[in-house]
């Protein structure tokens, strides 16, 4: 074993894939990951370069970011804008931008002079660039922890080929930025195995590097830097000392000094008069019940439906399927006591309870139905934590550390092996593993296209406009507003409406006068908003006007027509 501060391992040397050298063993993965990567996601191939990844949806508003932050942005001004909310503008502090994966496309940006629609293979292939990079990371944690590099293939598999990843790929870039994770986690604990302030500089660097992706990883970092400290504590029956103590509040402290830029100005809008907090803590979490509910995308997955209609939460942040072979596994390796470290397994499965616990949200919810109080209850009512409103996010450290118990399982499975059958068990278990989290259905795109009528506020010559798009969508109009931020990357002018994480300032958009459109035209003037666009069900999308709002035929009677079609209607306000 390790000294005191370190986490339970085996005591079997780390060996590496066939005794490769670390940059060849390391080359060698991202090979085997990137062609498994391309094999699952073989539906995606085709149109890389065209269609944006998942349904119309959040992937629209990830889309907008990458346009800003590669083209459009003020670089002196990034987190302000008035490209949304205009006239006023908005700030982007609290903004769901992954940063690392938008400064890469901004950098691939900068070096090929990249229009919009040639942002479209590079938002792509960021997004699926996550799966080999997160599957090699795991994969070094496991072997940390097992010691046997064949078994820890299968964590690299479990960690970033997990359902939720997939669905999150799909929907929010910044939660599938999750390679940076199990980095982080091996810096950390090597950093405090062999005491090396290199070390806690790098884990200072990837714990950033995790917050900057999203910024939820902020949190779920911190909780398992404290979850590490307690543990060891309980298994020594001291308290944290000299370096074991200070680890953990050197990363602590770097990371927040490091990131103080964007922390100092989030807090201070937390504390101001406008809210940043919405509801969410005891609505997106994970759902008992789905722990085994098979992904929409699985083979079996229509034998979950009725589970998912039930769990009152959208599919992307209710799918936590942990997967049934990966508990077979677990669990014999939990009745299987030979050669086992009873600490190893102890600590793996400690992490893993702690974080599903965190990913209930206030209350344990079992087929949609809230039962006992959890802690999650205590940490929505704490300021600044409560912003954290989508718990079952928390489920990324599950599934790494689920891995690893699941690569330690076929790490004894693989010593115990004897003979052809029991050798062909092994392989068996392997291949039923990645089948039961391999998409087994074509998973949906968004055609990346402009409409034409567009082009008419694109090439308009004049500058400092704003636009007005309609309708504006029932019930909160969180859907039409990054339909609308996917069309503003066509014509590049601001817009009154689009999607932040955290509404802070009023603008124009809600004080608008939407039942008197002759005043509301005269607000528009005043507002130099030049251009309404009537749009016609954008994308197949059915968008509705709210109930209230100001009949959308009435606009051609009082407002010149610039361009009807079938898509579309663009009408001049001045």
């Amino acid at each position: 074993m390790m000294a005191t501060a370190s986490a339970p391992r085996l005591s079997a040397p780390t060996a590496r894939l066939f005794g490769l050298a670390p940059a060849a063993e390391a080359a060698l993965l991202l090979v085997l990951y990137t062609a498994l990567t391309a094999l699952l996601f073989r539906f995606w191939l085709p149109t890389l370069g065209t269609d944006l990844i998942g349904p119309p949806e959040d992937n629209l508003q990830d889309f907008w970011n990458t346009w800003y932050g590669a083209i459009a942005a003020d670089p002196g001004h990034f987190l302000a804008t008035r490209l949304l909310r205009f006239p006023e503008g908005t700030p982007l502090v609290y903004h769901s931008f992954a940063y690392p994966q938008v400064a890469a496309v901004a950098l691939w940006a900068r070096l090929t002079g990249a229009s919009a629609e040639a942002l479209v293979p590079a938002q792509n292939l960021t997004l699926l660039a996550s799966f080999p990079l997160a599957a090699a990371g795991a994969y070094y944690v496991a072997r940390h922890f097992t010691g046997s590099a064949f078994a820890s293939l299968a964590a690299g598999f479990v960690f970033a080929f997990n359902p939720s990843h997939v669905e999150h790929v799909m929907h929010h870039a910044h939660v599938s930025q999750i390679e940076f994770i199990p980095y982080f986690v091996l810096a950390y604990l090597v950093a405090l195995e062999r005491r090396s302030a290199a070390f806690v500089c790098l884990a200072i660097a990837l714990y950033a590097l995790c917050a900057l992706s999203c910024w939820y990883y902020l949190f779920y970092c911190a909780y398992f830097v404290v979850f590490h400290s307690l543990f060891i504590a309980v298994r020594e029956r001291t308290w944290p000392a000299g370096w074991s103590l200070a680890v953990p509040v050197l990363t602590l402290a770097g990371v927040v000094a490091l990131l103080s830029p964007l922390l100092v100005p989030m807090v201070r809008a937390a504390l101001g008069s406008a809210s940043v907090y919405q509801p969410g803590g005891d609505l997106y979490v994970a759902d008992l019940a789905a722990y085994l509910a098979f992904p929409p995308f699985h083979a079996l997955g229509d034998a979950a439906r009725g589970i998912y209609a039930r769990l009152g939460t959208n599919e992307w942040e209710g799918t936590v399927y942990v997967g049934v072979v990966n508990l077979l596994l677990v669990g014999w390796l939990a009745w299987s006591r030979r050669e086992l470290d009873r600490r190893l397994l102890a600590y793996l499965l400690a992490v893993s309870v702690l974080f599903a616990v965190l990913a209930s949200g206030d209350s344990l919810h079992i087929l949609g139905h809230r039962t006992v109080p959890m802690p999650g209850a205590v940490l929505s009512r704490l300021p600044f934590f409560k912003n954290v409103r989508t718990p079952s996010r928390a489920m990324v450290f599950v599934y790494l550390f689920l891995g690893v118990a699941v690569s330690y399982a076929l790490a004894q499975l693989g010593r115990r092996a004897r003979g052809l059958p029991a050798r062909a068990a092994v392989v068996a278990a392997s291949v039923l593993l990645v089948a039961d989290f391999a998409p087994a259905h074509p998973l949906p795109v968004t055609p990346r296209v402009c409409p034409a009528g567009l082009a008419v506020i694109r090439d308009d010559p004049e500058r400092g406009f704003g636009v007005l798009d309609l309708p504006s969508g029932t019930p909160r109009g969180y859907l039409a507003g990054n339909v609308y931020m996917f069309e503003q990357t066509c014509h590049g002018r601001p817009i009154m409406q689009g999607n932040i994480s955290r509404d802070i300032p009023v603008s124009l958009r809600d004080q608008l006068n939407v039942s008197d459109l002759p005043a509301q035209i005269a607000q528009l003037k005043a507002a130099h908003v030049k251009y309404v666009v009537i749009n016609r069900a954008p994308m197949g999308i059915a968008l509705r006007r709210r109930p209230g709002d100001a009949d959308l035929d009435a606009y051609a009677t009082l407002l010149p027509v610039v361009y009807d079609g079938p898509d579309l209607s663009v009408y001049r306000v001045q």
